[in-house]
């Protein structure tokens, strides 16, 4: 119920960034609609409207965000080391997140709702009212800020534009060969995101595996 939503956001999120360059030139409001990144909202701001932009953009947004949170929210410091072993490579950049969390949790939900925030919302016991208020408070937030930047940036925005548009159809081969290569590249060495979803369930065993362990040690 958690994983496999996760991994078709993934999944359509990679497909939308393979095609982006037909996307922008075509239909810039569905590639806002796929994966809303927030170089693309700024890019095709001036393409589309600003309330469908800020309906589809951050309905796509939250939709990752509440799996992420019960996802912590079930697993506990189980899912957060799954996150240190999916997103941190050894960095230490979630641990130094994690402090920062433990000051600033509420801040960084509002304007970083990321799938590591989220889940340490969730590990952290955040109350799932306050999660969601922020949440979307947040994220309507940052796309109309996005939105409205876009003018300001207008110039190199316009010129990028341009050259997608005069140059789309063979930017979109590379792009789509260039993310075939690299989701080969991390599915032959075990780094993929999908693996690492597909397994999840595997690394982070039974969400009720914590509470039996600890009944078992106060019955000792």
């Amino acid at each position: 119920m958690i994983v496999t939503p996760i991994i078709v956001l993934i999944s359509i999120g990679t497909i939308a960034n393979a095609i982006h360059p037909t996307l922008v030139k075509n239909h810039p409001l569905l590639l806002v609609a796929l994966e809303p990144r927030n170089r693309w909202i700024i890019l095709v701001a001036d393409k589309v409207q600003f309330w469908p932009l800020l309906i589809f953009g951050t309905l796509r947004r939250l939709a990752s965000d509440p799996l992420f949170f019960l996802l912590g929210h079930l697993y506990g410091d189980g899912a957060v080391r799954w996150a240190e072993r999916k997103f941190d490579f050894g960095t230490g950049t979630i641990e130094k997140i994690e402090k920062v969390f433990q000051k600033a949790g509420p801040v960084l939900v509002f304007f970083f709702p990321g799938a590591l925030v989220c889940v340490l919302a969730g590990a952290t016991g955040m109350s799932p009212v306050l999660f969601f208020v922020l949440n979307i408070v947040g994220t309507i937030f940052t796309v109309t800020v996005l939105y409205h930047f876009a003018s300001v940036v207008a110039g190199p925005v316009d010129a990028i534009n341009g050259f997608y548009g005069d140059n789309f159809k063979w930017l979109t081969v590379v792009t789509v060969t260039l993310t075939a290569l690299y989701i080969w590249n991390q599915w032959r060495q075990g780094k993929s995101e999908i693996q690492s979803l597909a397994n999840l369930e595997e690394e982070l065993g039974s969400p009720d595996a914590d509470v039996g362990e600890e009944e078992e040690e106060t019955a000792t």
